[in-house]
């Protein structure tokens, strides 16, 4: 049971992680945000540009990784590991993740973050990584649901 729970929270969290930035990249490019999430992320530990994408990819993943180990955790207390209820309870979680990280992001990140164009955050970035996390949520329910937990 843990090795099925270890293997599963993996890979739903990567899946989850390239599904978020997927998404957050279509809201990029249609203009609704601007700006790299990972760039944005390693920036806020190594304070300069030259290892921000690498360190802040590296985060990403543990903690897509660690997020999945949670959801996966939540929906085994809740007995929502079956299709279609993960795949609800991943979006409802999703969501209430995003809800949390957009509200942090614009109300406190933003103001301290040390590249100028991440120092405005405004509703449509919140938007973004809310609309982002519903994705990571979606997905990591999806490979829960469909997985042998």
């Amino acid at each position: 049971m843990i090795g099925s729970y270890l293997a599963t929270s993996v890979v739903a969290g990567v899946l989850g992680g390239v599904a978020m930035l997927g998404a957050m990249e279509l809201m990029t490019r249609g203009g609704l945000a601007r700006g790299n999430m990972v760039v944005a992320l390693g920036g806020l530990v190594t304070k300069t540009r030259g290892n921000a994408f690498r360190v802040g990819m590296i985060l990403h993943t543990i903690s897509g990784i660690g997020f999945a180990m949670v959801y996966a955790m939540a929906m085994l207390w809740l007995g929502r590991t079956g299709m279609p209820q993960a795949l609800f309870a991943g979006i409802g979680m999703g969501f209430l993740h995003g809800l949390i990280v957009s509200l942090m992001l614009v109300w406190v990140v933003a103001e301290g973050h040390p590249f100028e164009e991440y120092s405005d955050a405004g509703l449509a970035v919140g938007l973004s990584h809310l609309l982002g996390h519903v994705a990571y949520g979606a997905v990591v329910g999806l490979t829960i649901g469909v997985s042998p937990l």
